[in-house]
């Protein structure tokens, strides 16, 4: 196994751990987890934080669990769910610093990090061919 899916796995065995905090701390009191006020979601689409917490719980947190144990296990897989959460990871983190209109620490670690899985998965498919095969079965 290579520097890159150990990397990838240990970002997904975190960033899930994280996920899966984060979503039960939101689904277990919807109207202030973890210290957080409603008045946060005064600019969104959110009464309460039930559908960021279901978003937290079973994307960010199971879904990099899963996916940690698929880079390990079925590499192409690994690879192909790595980009797709780096990316869902990147734009979570964006799109709740555009609504809670504030960035802080803790977006900027995450944003860095999606976009390290991002760029890692990518790189690996790239190198391997993985990508160019995919491209082309999908085009065909």
């Amino acid at each position: 196994m290579n520097w890159i899916r150990k990397t990838l796995f240990t970002l997904h065995v975190i960033v899930g751990i994280g996920g899966l905090a984060g979503g039960y701390g939101c689904l277990s009191d919807i109207y202030n987890p973890l210290g957080a006020p409603l008045s946060l979601l005064e600019n969104s689409p959110f009464t309460s934080y039930f559908f960021p917490g279901l978003f937290l719980l079973f994307i960010i947190g199971l879904g990099n669990i899963v996916c940690s144990i698929l880079v390990l296990r079925y590499p192409i897989v690994g690879m192909m769910g790595s980009l797709a959460l780096g990316i869902a990871l990147s734009a979570w983190i964006v799109i709740q610093c555009i609504i809670l209109q504030d960035i802080v620490a803790l977006h900027i670690i995450f944003l860095v990090v999606g976009l390290v899985q991002t760029g890692l998965s990518l790189w690996q498919l790239i190198q391997s061919g993985d990508l160019a095969y995919l491209l082309r079965e999908l085009i065909n």
